[in-house]
């Protein structure tokens, strides 16, 4: 792969902002669904910014590997996450490919897609064009997709092993999302524990297509 040409760490200088959620209070927290936006393109292709989601309430106990989870970090941010990595399980990712337990995650290419960019903010981005692959994680018969930048920071992590209340929540826009792979301090999520858990996404219906 070519070099990037931003670091990871200047991509995710906004990480606070990624895949954040409107917060509609206390009292919505008690719903058992409830509206989101998202405001980033750390989910993209399945979850572009702007998407408007339904999250259901769920309970750690309750959620499975793959699923989209609604998180809260340590500063109490909200991100949108995809789970890969339960209480037990190691995690490892290798030039950008994912081993769980020592298994390779399947992948698929199919073709590229196009990331808007961001004219707002700080360190403003162009548009990037990314390869898109179908991913399965061992052992599960459904995939996704996520999309792979180039050669990054992000493409090697671990492996690290969880421990029994330890959750590890990775984006589909692998080279830039502030996802598990980046401690809390200063921007990223961040191993989850289950009390961060809050709901688990229900896909529009145009997001769910393949």
């Amino acid at each position: 792969m070519n070099a990037p040409h931003r670091t990871v760490l200047a991509l995710l200088a906004a990480a606070p902002l990624l895949a954040a959620c409107e917060d509609g209070g206390v009292i919505d927290q008690l719903l058992p669904e409830r509206g989101f936006t998202v405001t980033s393109t750390s989910m993209e292709p399945t979850l572009p910014s702007g998407t408007r989601i339904t999250a259901e309430r769920v309970t750690p106990d309750d959620a499975a590997r793959g699923d989209i989870l609604v998180v809260r970090d340590q500063r109490g941010e909200k991100y949108v996450f995809r789970l890969v990595g339960l209480p037990g399980d190691s995690i490892e990712l290798r030039e950008g490919l994912l081993l769980l337990n020592g298994t390779p995650a399947q992948h698929s290419p199919l073709g590229t897609y196009t990331v808007a960019g961001e004219e707002e903010g700080e360190n403003p981005l162009p548009p990037q064009t990314m390869t898109r692959l179908s991913e399965t994680l061992p052992g599960s018969a459904a995939s996704h997709d996520i999309l792979d930048l180039q050669e990054t920071e992000l493409d090697n992590f671990g492996p690290v092993k969880l421990g029994e209340d330890e959750y590890f929540l990775l984006g589909d826009n692998r080279d830039m999302a502030a996802d598990s792979r980046l401690g809390p301090q200063p921007m990223g999520l961040g191993i989850v524990r289950s009390q961060q858990i809050m709901r688990r996404v229900i896909l529009p219906a145009d997001a769910a297509k393949r």
